[in-house]
Formats: structure tokens, C-alpha cells, sequence
């Protein structure tokens, strides 16, 4: 008895080995991973009272970035008890209905962008660390193979945004 298992755990191993290789090799799709980190922000993020009541948070990204594409298959999505609903960064119209901003660094500077970052609207806004200088609330960064954020509590104060502190425990740094 003890051979047949031993035959058969040899078996798998020479047949699963190949797919063993391969997941290895894998690369990682980063903008997914990116979507993966924003989607989890949000569950750690209090805004302040008066936003609607509609158990929905509103995340504006750039359609055309691959970072914006992979937050799109996340619309409809429930973190919580509130569903996502991703839609385009707005171009010329108030940008400050939405909750969560992902700038990326080819996101154009629109006047709806300008007026956004320079406001206190309650908006956390994601920059990827190339994107912006000034005016974001959690920067993404790619260190090595590894991706990383920084969390800038002034500005998250500024836009009366409350941040977990289990989220900035996890941050590189946080300013």
C-alpha cells in the first residue's frame, strides 16, 4: 500500500510541477493590484457627515489608464455595506462628487482636477507617486517588485477625512 501512495504522490508532482513553474513565472498584473489597494482604502476611511446616504461610494478614475480600466471592474463591487460606482474623472464639471480621486500619472491637469486639488473637499485622493506633489491623501508607490503607500494625514485633516489607524500602521509613511 505504501508504494502505490508513494507512485501516485510522485505522479502528481512530475504532472503538477509544469503548472507549479508557470505560476511562478507569473507576473503581476500591477493595475489590478493597485485596484485591489484603493478598494481596500476605502473600507478604512471615514468621511464627514452630510455626504449622501445612499451606501454608495462614487470613485472617479482616468477610463483610459489601465489603472482606471481595472477600477472599472470593480463598479458594483460592496466593500462593506457600501457598493462601488466608478466612473470617469471629471473634465470640466465639479470634481468634488467624488469620494475617492485616482490620479495616475497620465491623468491631464483639467480645471476640474486644478480646482479639486486646491479645495477641501472630503475626496481621499490617490496619486500614483509620480502623478502629483501637492494635494494628495495617499500616494501610491512601486518599490522594487513591491508596491507600497505613503499617507499624508495633513492633508486628509485638511479634507476632514479620518483615515484607520490599522491603515496607517500598514503605510510606508505616513507625513
Amino acid at each position: 500500500m505504501d508504494r502505490v501512495r508513494i507512485q501516485i504522490i510522485a505522479a502528481y508532482v512530475l504532472f503538477a510541477s509544469p503548472l507549479i513553474v508557470h505560476t511562478v513565472d507569473a507576473q503581476v498584473d500591477l493595475p489590478a493590484l493597485e485596484a485591489a489597494y484603493i478598494f481596500n482604502f476605502a473600507q478604512f476611511t471615514d468621511w464627514p457627515a452630510g455626504r449622501p446616504a445612499d451606501n454608495i461610494v462614487s470613485v472617479c478614475a482616468d477610463p483610459e489608464s489601465p489603472l482606471g480600466q481595472a477600477l472599472a471592474r470593480l463598479d458594483g463591487k460592496h466593500g462593506g455595506k457600501e457598493a462601488w460606482r466608478v466612473r470617469p474623472l471629471p473634465r470640466a464639471e465639479k470634481a468634488a462628487d467624488c469620494q475617492l480621486a485616482v490620479l495616475t500619472a497620465g491623468t491631464a491637469a483639467s480645471s476640474a482636477i486644478k480646482a479639486l486639488l486646491a479645495s477641501d473637499a472630503p475626496v481621499v485622493i490617490v496619486s500614483e507617486a509620480d502623478a502629483t506633489e501637492q494635494g494628495w491623501v495617499i500616494r501610491l508607490v512601486r518599490e522594487g517588485e513591491h508596491l507600497k503607500f505613503d499617507i499624508n494625514v495633513t492633508e486628509a485633516s485638511r479634507r476632514r477625512i479620518t483615515l484607520s489607524s490599522k491603515l496607517m500602521r500598514l503605510a510606508r509613511t505616513v507625513l
